[in-house]
């Protein structure tokens, strides 16, 4: 008992009796290493398990002739497997998104891509062990002839609360939600959610939850003509409907991302300027229950650039979001430059206790490059606790044969991150303490995969919910707490929530009062 006592419950009741103290922040310290990765240079990375091992795994968009896209499989040290290339039914020189999510229910992931130019989307079912059969068209009937706009990116989740998965895209200058039929494929008749632009050529789509009613949001960012950026919200009702608010108009360039800064379990929009001019600005928008944000600016330090380059609207987000420093707080990060030097690295904004706070921390990286991608954030090596980061490097673009490299941060710091390694799998729970027992008090502690954008994980005991908790990053989530309970046997369950509602759950008993 003592040993069980010491590990799991003992943190979790000082964490239930200082749950009010600050936490001092502290810096997040890594091991780099770096393998090869690609035969092209990508346009964006993503962050995926795609063999179920719970091991972030990477996915690089091509986006030159041949059309492909490219899979890495982490080996569980922070290195990758050499990149095994899956070629795109259609072949044009734009990138194409790629967007993860389990499209035919069997509990592995699976990856769609609009095929820019084309009304077809691609699905590459996952077979479960990191390779992927032969691409399912879908063609979707557009008005018009309109086709996917393959400069702009992609979203899956489920909007209209049905079990399956959905897909929001641009096409042409119009936003559309195409339903997932639930085996691989879409349905043809598609749902439009926004319009009135010109042709889009470069924007972010995210899928999220912005307001905590656990209906799935979406944003999505569009660059104009004279460089200026906006932010459209649009709110969900569950049924390919949304509600649009005022957009949110920047005069210049904004690399948005997605994801809950303040772990409220509401999705928020974080954003950094581009670096010219500078100085750049690194910005907030916290989600509310209102439909509104509230937003904070800071400036970034002077010396270097925040950005990828080349310097083109991305997909993906231009920073990354995870609590690198564990002290319970989510902290951004990004790829940096340091224009006097030519040095390359990852920049950290530590968050601090007030919203908007951070401090920043500069990593340099041992190689240089003059085509790098934005950063992801993931579990790479092995250790199923501490975020770790990755970027891809390459020596030049357009249609480059030299292979290119993933240099990847793993996670050395001595920090709090959570007592439940996340499970050895890309989705599920691994529960590390189910309500251990030492007199009237329970402990209970677990952390969550999931193949969508995990929002929350709740608590219920006997019936009731007796906690809820946010401490969520991309497809991870964990939970660890203490409570008082009446003696006897008691039933308890936790569910794990993603930002469409979609839901896991995990069943248990405990008892107080019993040998304890």
């Amino acid at each position: 008992m003592q040993s069980i006592y010491s590990r799991l419950l003992a943190p979790a009741v000082c964490a239930l009796l200082t749950s009010a103290v600050s936490v001092a922040q502290n810096s997040a310290s890594f091991n780099i290493v770096t393998s090869n990765a690609s035969s092209e240079n990508p346009g964006n990375i993503y962050a995926v398990d795609v063999n179920n091992d719970g091991l972030t795994d990477i996915i690089a968009d091509g986006g030159y002739s041949p059309a492909a896209f490219y899979v890495s499989i982490n080996k569980g040290n922070g290195t990758f497997a050499a990149a095994v290339e899956y070629l795109l039914p259609v072949n044009n020189d734009e990138p194409m998104c790629v967007a993860a999510a389990d499209y035919n229910n069997d509990g592995k992931v699976d990856l769609a891509v609009p095929l820019g130019n084309t009304n077809q989307i691609a699905v590459y079912l996952g077979k479960g062990d990191g390779t992927f059969k032969s691409p399912i068209l879908s063609t979707i009937n557009f008005p018009s002839g309109d086709t996917f706009t393959g400069s702009a990116g992609c979203a899956a989740a489920d909007f209209n609360g049905n079990g399956d998965a959905d897909l929001v895209a641009w096409v042409g200058s119009e936003l559309f939600v195409v339903p997932g039929a639930g085996t691989g494929s879409f349905k043809a008749s598609p749902y439009p959610v926004l319009s009135g632009f010109p042709t889009i050529t470069g924007g972010a789509v995210f899928a999220g939850d912005y307001n905590g009613d656990g209906k799935a949001d979406i944003a999505t960012t569009t660059v104009g003509n004279d460089n200026s950026t906006m932010i459209n919200v649009l709110y969900g009702n569950n049924n390919f409907t949304f509600n649009a608010t005022t957009p949110y108009t920047y005069s210049g360039i904004l690399w948005v991302g997605s994801g809950d800064v303040n772990s409220d379990g509401i999705t928020d929009l974080y954003a950094i300027t581009n670096y010219n001019p500078t100085p750049q600005q690194l910005a907030v928008f916290y989600g509310t229950k209102s439909n509104t944000f509230s937003s904070y600016w800071s400036d970034t330090p002077a010396g270097y650039w925040v950005t990828s380059f080349p310097a083109a609207q991305p997909f993906t987000s231009q920073l990354t979001m995870a609590d690198y420093n564990g002290d319970g707080r989510m902290d951004l990060a990004a790829a940096s430059f340091n224009p006097t030097t030519n040095d390359e690295g990852v920049i950290f904004f530590l968050a601090g206790a007030n919203p908007g706070e951070f401090t920043a921390q500069q990593v340099a990286l041992p190689t240089t490059s003059p085509w790098t991608t934005s950063p992801v954030a993931g579990l790479l090596s092995g250790g199923y606790l501490k975020p770790d980061l990755t970027l891809n490097q390459s020596n030049s673009g357009g249609n480059d044969t030299t292979p290119t490299t993933l240099p990847a941060l793993l996670n050395t710091t001595n920090g709090l991150f959570g007592i439940c390694p996340y499970p050895k799998s890309g989705k599920g729970f691994n529960v590390c303490a189910a309500g251990i027992s030492y007199e009237n008090i329970a402990a209970f502690s677990a952390a969550v995969d999931s193949f969508g954008q995990l929002r929350k994980i709740v608590l219920w005991v006997d019936g009731s919910k007796v906690e809820e908790q946010d401490h969520t990053w991309d497809t991870h989530a964990y939970f660890d707490w203490a409570g008082t309970f009446s003696n006897g046997t008691h039933k308890a369950t936790f569910y794990a929530y993603d930002v469409d509602n979609s839901v896991q759950r995990y069943d248990f008993t405990f008892e107080i009062g019993r040998g304890n």
